[in-house]
């Protein structure tokens, strides 16, 4: 069975943010990624605002308005889905931004249970953010990590996996422990062979691993792997989603 793989689009800086130096130098990077994400054979990226580090928890105006113009320009180019991420845990955000752009799904960091992040106490609010999509009839469907990656959790995957379906999330992405990291194995057996809903792995994919983690999983989400000296390697791309898609 086919398996499906997102890039990730890390953004450049956007405008606001401490690392900020040209809004063109954003799209223009972002419509080479993406390019060379669809040249690779993707089903779909992911948009994040990566650059904007330190990150915020709740993020100003000209980030939603950025991220907004930016997916434009990748639909107006490719023939991608898109997937939305605002880091570092707005959902309320990426879902106007995925409204507004009639995005695929986005990705939420801290859906529910709350975690000790880098930039805080993150509190995941599933009651509020279903809420808001219904509101604002957005069709786009929400991917929650659970155990996400730069994150001290209080409760254990096995807390996760039971609570999950009051989520109301479309679907699980599990990762490691850090950007990059490969994921544990047996983890994310236990999460696909106890939840309804498809189950990603959301980091540490690369070629000599992906055949056994997509023996589990329902998908990869890869972003790190993908780059060569920062630059989408798109006979790296091709590789994963030949593995994917059960080709030789």
């Amino acid at each position: 069975m086919e398996k499906t793989v997102i890039g990730v689009i890390h953004l450049r800086p956007l405008p606001g943010s401490p690392n900020y130096t040209s809004f063109e130098e954003v799209v223009d990077s972002a419509l080479k990624d993406a390019r060379a994400y669809e040249e690779g054979g993707v089903d779909a990226v992911v948009v994040e605002n990566y650059g904007d580090k330190p990150f915020l928890i709740e993020v100003n105006k000209e980030t939603v308005a950025c991220m907004t113009a930016v997916i434009m320009e990748i639909k107006r180019e490719t023939n991608l889905g898109i997937g939305v991420n605002v880091l570092r845990n707005d959902a309320i955000a990426a879902l106007a931004v995925a409204k507004a752009t009639d995005a695929d799904f986005i990705r939420v960091n801290q859906l529910f249970f709350p975690s000790i992040m880098p930039e805080g106490y993150v509190s995941g609010d599933p009651g509020k953010i279903m809420r808001y999509r219904r509101a604002i009839d957005c069709k786009a469907m929400v991917f929650a990590d659970i155990h996400v990656k730069h994150a001290i959790h209080s409760a254990s995957i096995e807390d996760y996996v039971v609570e999950a379906d009051r989520s109301l999330a479309d679907a699980l992405i599990v990762t490691g422990r850090t950007t990059g990291a490969e994921i544990d194995i047996e983890e994310l057996r236990y999460v696909r062979e106890n939840v309804k809903i498809p189950v990603l792995a959301g980091s540490g994919v690369n070629v000599r691993n992906a055949g056994r983690i997509l023996k589990i999983a329902d998908g990869v989400i890869v972003g790190t792997y993908f780059k060569k000296k920062g630059e989408i390697d798109v006979e790296r791309v091709r590789r994963i989603v030949r593995i994917a898609k059960g080709e030789r």
